[in-house]
């Protein structure tokens, strides 16, 4: 795809790689070598990469950040750090996650065989507050990544498909163990158990019917599917494509100029005047690809926690 300089042998696509040569030598000798031996000691999926500092930046901004906001500005008049984040925390609460998880409700037995249709009441928006703070986190740290692999000489983490199955599997397991822990017993209230929760993944009544049993059971296996890998591979394929596919775009155009011999006098300046103008409107341009890409993987998880925590049929 692209033409690497037979000069210094300079690979345009490197920014994609996880790599940690950047920012070990930074660290000068010994930071290197103690990276080397780690990696070559530890397993693979405990190696120190760039990708791996990339995500610990972010973790530790996000961290700083937040305490500063909550312990040292914690005031009535919301102002600086606080202030731009406020509103970040109202949005997803009133817009994402409160319409995306209902309330459960609980059905009681009253020992005539029967489920009535008499339920607890709870306050409302009980159950979605208690994920407001897992969605709101996620957001931050996937937009930080997201943002942070736009500096020059740093990567991007979600353009590795390990870190975005690695979001997609906490969404999974939120919405399982969720689910689980909804379908037995939740605040004094009677679920339908584990049994129950599997039964109500499929939308037909179960019957022992042959033709009834044979939807039911084809029904059960594409909704087991998407329970299990459908939704969680969709969730990763799409944040590890749209960002991967956000820096091959600016990168072709940034360096579509190798394309003319360094023999033509005056091309390459005549070429690179509008690929420069065209990778800095890209480069605007993903940034705002950065933070929606990180609202879209929020906002979906949020509707797959919904739907299997609550489900509606």
């Amino acid at each position: 795809m692209f033409l690497a300089s037979e000069a210094d042998n300079f690979n345009p696509v490197e920014h994609l790689y996880d790599r940690y040569t950047v920012w070990a030598s930074l660290a000068g000798e010994h930071g290197t070598e103690f990276i080397k031996s780690w990696n070559d000691t530890m397993p693979g999926f405990m190696a120190i990469s760039q990708h791996v500092l990339m995500m610990w930046a972010a973790a530790l901004i996000m961290i700083v950040g937040v305490s500063y906001v909550t312990f040292l500005r914690n005031s009535r008049v919301p102002r600086g750090l606080r202030n731009f984040i406020e509103p970040i925390v109202t949005y997803f609460r009133d817009e994402i996650v409160r319409p995306s998880i209902k309330n459960p409700h609980f059905h009681h037995h009253h020992g005539d065989g029967h489920d009535h249709g008499d339920h607890k009441e709870l306050p409302e928006h009980w159950l979605a507050d208690k994920f407001v703070p897992l969605f709101v986190c996620m957001f931050m740290f996937l937009a930080l990544v997201n943002l942070m692999g736009l500096i020059p000489g740093s990567t991007t983490a979600s353009t590795a498909l390990t870190f975005t199955a690695s979001m997609a599997l906490i969404t999974l397991m939120v919405y399982i163990v969720g689910a689980f822990y909804m379908s037995i017993k939740v605040e004094g209230g009677v679920g339908p158990g584990i049994k129950g929760f599997f039964v109500n993944l499929v939308p037909y009544k179960f019957s022992w019917k042959p033709m009834d049993l044979a939807i039911w059971l084809m029904l059960f296996g594409i909704e087991f599917a998407s329970l299990i890998f459908i939704k969680p591979f969709a969730l990763a394929v799409r944040l590890f494509a749209n960002m991967t596919a956000g820096h091959c775009s600016l990168l072709s155009f940034l360096f579509i100029n190798l394309l003319i011999p360094p023999d033509i006098a005056g091309w390459r300046f005549v070429t690179g005047v509008p690929t420069v103008a065209m990778g800095v409107a890209l480069s605007a341009l993903e940034i705002f690809v950065a933070i929606l890409q990180a609202y879209i993987f929020t906002y979906l998880s949020a509707i797959f926690v919904g739907l299997y925590l609550v489900p509606e049929h």
